[in-house]
């Protein structure tokens, strides 16, 4: 035989992988690959709801709007204020919120494509203030951030 090759012969030589899952059934190493692509649907989906959330006050009528807000209450905190202010008001921030939902969506295909940790991480921390059904997309971009958090690994630095 050549010095410095072994032959290996033995059973207890070989490492099976099948073994070394045994020995520690609580560590499972693919959970951490697949928590990009968690955290990118999460995102998506937090996106989606704040988008169609703030698309609904954009359509909102002066005369549904009537039935839900009583106008004279309003009138005697200022009495200049219409219905139809209130109406802008509530369209304007409905349109900065539509344009504020598109970066969890953003963050969330970046996500899954595992590219550009930092914009993932920036559109799930802007998805924060997105609001959406009773706080459901905060609620989502959290999650996702915590999950964005402890995968940084997983993602490749390099351009789209």
């Amino acid at each position: 035989m050549n010095p410095g090759y072994e032959l290996k012969t033995s059973y207890h030589d070989i490492k099976k992988p099948e073994q070394e899952e045994l020995k520690n059934p609580l560590i499972q190493s693919s959970n951490n690959k697949s928590f990009p692509k968690i955290a990118g649907i999460l995102l998506i989906i937090a996106g989606i709801l704040a988008l169609v959330y703030w698309i609904q006050f954009l359509l909102l009528d002066i005369t549904i709007l009537e039935s839900y807000i009583d106008i004279d209450q309003l009138q005697q905190l200022d009495p200049t204020i219409t219905i139809e202010q209130i109406v802008e008001i509530l369209n304007t921030c409905a349109v900065i919120e539509c344009v504020i939902s598109i970066f969890p969506i953003l963050g969330g295909i970046l996500a899954i494509k595992k590219k550009l940790w930092g914009i993932s991480l920036v559109g799930s921390i802007i998805g924060l203030f997105t609001l959406g059904i009773i706080f459901t997309s905060s609620i989502l971009s959290l999650i996702s951030l915590i999950l964005l958090i402890i995968s940084k690994k997983e993602f490749q630095n390099k351009p789209i």
